[in-house]
């Protein structure tokens, strides 16, 4: 099973080196923007929590979906890896919060406070890949299925991604999948 999730995984990073700088952008604010609207559609949403992008990994750029948040008040979390458990803690993300990169060049904000055992509404996943079924490929670690195993409720869980789902994807029983995906075309239901 690793060996084809590695296959998954080698083609949806070549797919994204394929893309511009100005593709990546472009696509990135068509995803944010569709994000954005159908949360608005979606009332009851309060606490969301979102991932910040990795550019080295080329992932969707989600800081306009989080000024976004930001402007319309929504309560916005993100993760950070806990070095001592390499388990994800929750952390704050407030307006105008300042940010530099951990060693694996993703953005932190300089200050923030830990939430223990957050209840969130709503979670932004990065992803590789994903398929018709709502399994999802990430980088391979496991971070956010045991994110998600560890929460006390139910958030929903989107995704983010370039490209349309594939027909199926390898998977394995601790393996979470998907409520949405938003494309820059459309937002997929599972």
């Amino acid at each position: 099973m690793s060996s084809s999730k590695s296959y998954w995984r080698k083609l949806y990073k070549e797919k994204r080196k394929r893309l511009s700088e100005i593709e990546l952008q472009k696509l990135s604010s068509q995803i944010c923007e569709r994000a954005f609207n159908w949360l608005l559609e979606n009332g009851s949403i309060q606490k969301t929590h979102i991932f910040l992008p990795i550019k080295a990994q080329m992932e969707v750029d989600t800081i306009p979906l989080l000024k976004s948040l930001w402007k319309k008040g929504f309560e916005t979390y993100t993760s950070m890896v806990d070095i001592s458990s390499d388990d994800l803690l929750t952390i704050t993300l407030e307006p105008h919060s300042q940010f530099v990169l951990d060693k694996w060049g993703i953005p932190l904000p300089v200050e923030f406070e830990e939430v223990q055992n957050p209840i969130l509404d709503l979670i932004f996943v990065p992803l590789l890949a994903y398929d018709q079924k709502g399994m999802r490929l990430g980088f391979g670690r496991g971070y956010y299925d045991r994110f998600f195993d560890g929460l006390s409720n139910n958030p929903i869980k989107v995704g983010l991604s370039f490209f349309e789902p594939e027909e199926i994807l390898p998977s394995e029983e601790h393996d979470i999948p998907l409520d949405f995906c938003i494309t820059p075309a459309k937002v997929l239901t599972f």
